[in-house]
């Protein structure tokens, strides 16, 4: 199965070059529109399908970034579909075993990865994450966890506060397992407005404390996609997960290309393949979220608590920034 989803994660990660290409004309596509030198448009097959370097009779330097996103993209398929099988069994918790994980599951976040994946090229690229992909991404998630029943990494509502191991297990609402396609739709809109929602609300803050927001429009529809896909459970991982996420990616590109700068896509979805492949050590077998999760004083008051946090931080970067360069060069 692992060679099946490296084969598919190659095409699909060519697909994703010459999409992110298309997305961005009129801006920097990476040279798979037009030869950034002369101008001579480049083919619709070297665009799509190509898997050689695209030179142009110009003598210009050959483009290959799109070779470097399938590979990468066949990488991250091959890892993510092996931490779904056994001994891994990333996803595998008590309350939730669909009654096939490869037929169900992994395709769904297969997809997921993928339009994560053309994002972070176009965010890369020029710093824009495309509506259609995001937007359009949601719209599918929520249509095919609705169509299914059994995408869910974690239903809607489980608590765990009453269970009692080898008696008697979580708690779950009668409902989910009646209506399943009803579940799949609730569980699929309410990470949609969870991601979409409280990242808006970051970039607000951030706006208002720093004077310019710190997130783009693009990023509150990157996390609304993520949501659908994830559930608001795992959507509140991501985001927590993100800014330390950031500070690896951020001091290894310092480190490697002098540059510390990174459009904040590529972090969220860096958090969300994460989570995605950690979840039952994150959710049961090593911090028990789930003990978090079954109780909303909790739940709001984490987020309370987060987003405290962040005022306090985004207060003192905008003090840093206040102070003058002479004194901030003697400190």
């Amino acid at each position: 199965m692992l060679i099946v989803v490296a084969l598919v994660g190659l095409i699909l990660g060519r697909i994703a070059a010459g999409w992110a290409s298309v997305v961005l004309e009129g801006m920097n596509s990476g040279g798979l529109l037009a030869c950034p030198a002369c101008g001579n448009n480049v083919s619709r097959f070297q665009r799509w399908c190509s898997p050689l370097a695209v030179r142009c009779s110009c003598g210009n330097r050959p483009v290959r970034w799109h070779q470097a996103s399938a590979v990468c993209l066949s990488l991250l398929f091959v890892v993510f579909a092996w931490t779904l099988l056994p001994p891994l069994d990333a996803q595998n918790i008590t309350e939730v075993r669909p009654s096939s994980m490869p037929a169900t599951r992994l395709p769904f976040h297969l997809l997921l990865i993928f339009l994560l994946w053309v994002a972070t090229l176009t965010d890369l690229l020029d710093y824009v994450i495309p509506d259609e992909v995001t937007m359009g991404g949601s719209v599918l998630a929520v249509i095919l966890a609705t169509l299914s029943g059994e995408l869910q990494m974690v239903h809607i509502w489980v608590n765990w506060d009453l269970a009692i191991e080898g008696i008697r297990g979580p708690w779950l609402p009668e409902w989910m397992d009646h209506h399943r396609h009803l579940h799949g739709f609730a569980w699929s809109i309410t990470g949609l407005l969870t991601g979409g929602s409280l990242t808006w609300l970051l970039r607000w803050l951030s706006g208002r404390i720093l004077g310019q927001p710190s997130l783009g429009l693009g990023d509150v529809t990157l996390m609304m996609l993520i949501g659908a896909f994830l559930g608001w459970q795992s959507t509140l991982c991501v985001l927590a997960m993100a800014p330390m996420t950031g500070a690896v990616i951020g001091l290894s590109s310092m480190l490697l290309r002098g540059k510390g700068f990174v459009a904040y896509g590529p972090y969220l979805a860096c958090s969300a393949f994460l989570v995605m492949c950690l979840w039952r050590w994150l959710w049961a077998d090593f911090l028990t979220l789930r003990d978090i999760f079954s109780h909303w004083p909790s739940v709001l008051s984490l987020v309370g608590c987060s987003f405290g946090l962040l005022c306090v931080l985004l207060f003192g970067l905008r003090i840093f920034r206040s102070l003058p360069a002479e004194a901030v060069r003697r400190r």
